[in-house]
């Protein structure tokens, strides 16, 4: 890691760590866990803009609403991520919108499930939560999402094209500054006694969307994402 913004991962990885561990602690609440991932986000955006400011990336960043190109990968994240994103869209999304992304969901799933990097980059389907082009949870999108920062779009263009045989320029602080975050968020729970586990997102929506006591049952320490596990 390079010494000039290693400060900033270490910092944002030991902030989190504490503050996961906090959250998991006994007695455990959803509230607790789903306001721990928020922050996780938030924490990562913040520390992401200081290193900018810091040290500007070599290109500026290309990432913008209706750029869609990265939305076509196979992608994980943490048990309260996923939490977080469900407990957005039963909140903030109507009924008939949260019917047409069950179905949406389930019919990925069906083609998705258990299919590795690779397989799942030749397939090239596009995330269920795309909507016109753009996230429609981008607010509570998981730290895998934020990690990336393109400084060329001809270049994500070109790896969707090739089947992401290609290489993307990255903007490297904000990538390991959000992979920092997610590994003080495992690390936490870990000391609270929960697996570290990589979740499959597409098959941990199809599990969530249809189950209204899926965080429940997570913080009782059942595997209710287990067939989504990696």
């Amino acid at each position: 890691m390079s010494s000039e913004y290693a400060p900033f991962v270490e910092q944002a990885t030991l902030d989190q760590i504490g503050e996961a561990a906090r959250a998991s602690k006994k007695p455990r609440s959803l509230k607790k866990i789903l306001r721990m991932a928020e922050r996780a986000l938030e924490r990562a955006d913040r520390m992401i803009s200081k290193a900018e400011a810091a040290l500007p990336p070599p290109s500026p960043i290309a990432c913008k609403v209706g750029c869609p190109f990265c939305c076509h990968i196979r992608l994980t994240a943490s048990a309260p991520e996923i939490l977080l994103m469900l407990d957005h869209i039963q909140s903030t999304w109507d009924a008939d919108a949260i019917a047409a992304l069950n179905g949406k969901v389930k019919n990925l799933d069906a083609f998705t499930r258990g299919k590795s990097d690779e397989q799942r980059a030749q397939m090239r389907l596009p995330c269920p939560l795309l909507l016109d082009g753009s996230c429609a949870v981008h607010v509570v999108r998981p730290l895998s999402c934020r990690a990336v920062a393109s400084t060329h779009v001809g270049a994500c263009r070109e790896a969707y094209n090739s089947r992401m045989s290609t290489g993307v320029p990255m903007y490297e602080p904000q990538y390991q500054i959000a992979n920092g975050i997610g590994y003080g968020l495992y690390a936490g729970l870990a000391e609270n006694g929960f697996e570290v586990e990589n979740i499959e997102i597409i098959a941990a929506l199809a599990l969530g969307l249809n189950d209204p006591n899926i965080g429940p049952k997570w913080l009782k320490g059942l595997d209710p994402f287990a067939p989504a596990k990696t």
